[in-house]
């Protein structure tokens, strides 16, 4: 004990250290309060943009698009996504929300294309759902996987956003094939 106080660390047992961690304390998490708060708006200010996209009147497969984009953000937003969701992940909500805007202005001028793209999510989407059929979910693998989906589909549909890795569809099918035989 001696030698630890010998190092320059002040016991946190005298009252005024105590008070000064304490401040110090409330002061970073002030900081980190106001920097999700600020996150927090931003990611409801895209959510409020987007929902009336997805109402769009478009009928028949060209609607399978907007559905799609429909079960991303119910994936993404849901009842405790700010405290659920991991803090990495969370900071690139803002981007993929606004990839689901452009894609939603996109597959309406294009929807044949936006399906064609689109189609090429249905392996990992499919991959995912069975991982958490078998109750897998929560392994970092498959959470790691569910992440870079949200990047596969930056890249597919909003390539000027940039994804954040060099993913690519051959990259996850590889992935989903390692995980499949774990």
């Amino acid at each position: 004990m001696n030698a630890v106080l010998a190092e320059g660390l002040e016991d946190i047992r005298d009252a005024a250290v105590f008070e000064q961690r304490r401040d110090h304390a409330a002061k970073a998490l002030f900081g980190e309060a106001m920097s999700r708060l600020k996150l927090a708006e931003t990611i409801l200010a895209l959510v409020a943009e987007l929902k009336p996209m997805l109402e769009a009147p478009l009928m028949g497969w060209a609607r399978g698009n907007l559905d799609d984009m429909e079960a991303q953000l119910a994936g993404l937003i849901h009842p405790g996504f700010l405290r659920d969701t991991p803090a990495d992940a969370l900071a690139q909500y803002p981007r993929y929300l606004k990839a689901m805007i452009l894609r939603t202005e996109r597959a309406k001028r294009d929807p044949p294309r936006d399906q064609a793209r689109m189609l090429e999510l249905h392996p990992f989407l499919d991959a995912l759902r069975d991982g958490e059929a078998q109750g897998l979910r929560e392994r970092p693998q498959w959470q790691a996987l569910r992440w870079d989906l949200e990047e596969l589909r930056v890249s597919l549909f909003a390539q000027e956003l940039g994804a954040r890795t060099g993913i690519s569809a051959k990259k996850l099918a590889q992935r989903v094939t390692a995980l499949r035989q774990a």
